[in-house]
């Protein structure tokens, strides 16, 4: 699950694993409370239950860093089995205290209307609040595991088109309905491999697009994986091929390594650059593609430091329709007004929303369309996973983008 900064800014892997900490050490240490709290044979092993809490926060936190490491997959593995429980932790919290809150409430009520006539009568209200509030919430823990085991099981499956079309002013009349294939985030990697890989693209050829396009987040950790990818990308047969961006997990493999790999394929990079599109039907378009926010915080390269549109767009005719290929959309923020339409992605959507999507809380732009100062956004929720490998509420995304003349 993903736990952004308020800024949705790159924070580095020590940042992040100590948001890990607050977050795993704050959920954990109010179930235990709650179990506390309704159980007596927990009681009577109170520092067993508080040290399994303190164990358990730490733990997620320390194999977050050492990942950076360790790249083995059972590894990996270890990794998403404490994520999966610290997600169904946080997402049980909610119908847990709301439990808590009832039962407790409705325990005032009696006694207020008919008080105990003594400390054995006392005692029996208070064992038989606990034992509701245990069945309740041991029932609220495994509908939550059953929802995110749904997400493992099939929902990270469940790719969906989305089709958007786009008015845009200048655009040449021959390239009406211009269709472009969006895909984002697919993180090729521990839980994205031949099999995920199949199934999302046979959702992408049926788009049957012009251009395909992948707005980072290639990889998960490994630039090594993201072959399978490229092959995939050049089967669909677009007429005018297929052109990939860089993302903050695609830095964290390193940048270099995975433009290396790209550069050695029919596949485009575009790193603060743009090309023309179409030339010969009525001018065309520029596609441009700016490199990964992280970058600019933590640079591991010479020659990807972080977004340049002023760069990108250097050369290209004012009166140009321009698409701009930028992973994080709160890089909209810079690119709004100067570009017609901005692909992204990095969010997944939230990628687990029980009902509710808590992202919302924290990042500006989350999934679907935005339009300011005469720009479109366009967030796709993403292709893959990343943490706990479910998706539920957000099901994975191919984009059918058709493009228009205003």
């Amino acid at each position: 699950m993903p736990f952004p900064s308020a800024r949705e800014r790159y924070a580095s892997p020590g940042v992040r694993a100590l948001s890990f900490l607050v977050v795993s050490t704050i959920a954990h240490a109010l179930l235990a409370r709650w179990v506390l709290s309704v159980s007596p044979a927990a009681r009577a092993r109170r520092r067993l239950v508080i040290a399994t809490a303190a164990v358990l926060s730490v733990l997620l936190a320390a194999m977050r860093v050492l990942g950076w490491w360790i790249r083995a997959r059972w590894f990996q593995g270890v990794t998403t089995i404490f994520l999966v429980e610290l997600a169904i932790v946080v997402v049980a919290l909610v119908p847990l205290g709301l439990v808590a809150a009832t039962a407790r409430a409705t325990s005032r009520v009696v006694d207020a209307v008919e008080p105990p006539t003594g400390e054995a009568e006392k005692a029996e209200r208070v064992s038989r609040r606990e034992a509701i509030e245990r069945m309740a919430g041991v029932a609220a823990l495994g509908a939550t595991g059953a929802v995110l085991g749904w997400g493992i099981v099939r929902g990270r499956h469940a790719f969906e088109i989305e089709e958007v079309e786009v008015r845009i002013p200048g655009w040449p009349r021959a390239l009406d309905g211009y269709v472009i294939a969006q895909v984002s985030d697919v993180h090729v990697g521990p839980w994205v491999g031949e099999r995920e890989l199949d199934e999302g693209f046979e959702v992408v050829r049926r788009v049957r697009p012009d251009l395909v396009v992948a707005t980072g987040d290639l990889v998960d950790s490994s630039a090594a994986a993201i072959d399978p990818l490229l092959a995939r990308l050049v089967g669909v047969g677009a007429r005018d091929g297929a052109y990939v961006i860089l993302g903050n997990h695609d830095h964290y493999a390193h940048p270099d390594r995975v433009a290396a790999r790209i550069v050695a394929s029919p596949v485009k990079l575009l790193a603060n650059e743009a090309v023309r599109i179409r030339a010969g039907d009525g001018g065309g378009f520029a596609l441009v593609g700016v490199d990964d926010l992280s970058a600019r915080r933590r640079p591991r390269s010479m020659r990807h430091t972080g977004p340049d549109l002023g760069r990108a767009l250097a050369g290209v005719a004012p009166d140009l329709p321009r698409i701009l290929l930028a992973h994080q959309p709160i890089y909209f923020r810079e690119a709004q007004g100067r570009v017609a339409l901005q692909l992204s992605g990095h969010t997944h959507g939230g990628q687990i929303n029980p009902g509710v999507a808590p992202v919302k809380a924290f990042m500006e732009f989350v999934a679907g369309r935005y339009e300011r100062a005469g720009s479109t956004l366009w967030v796709n929720r993403g292709f893959g996973v990343v943490g706990p490998p479910a998706r539920v509420g957000a099901p994975p995304e191919v984009t059918k983008i058709v493009l228009v003349a205003a």
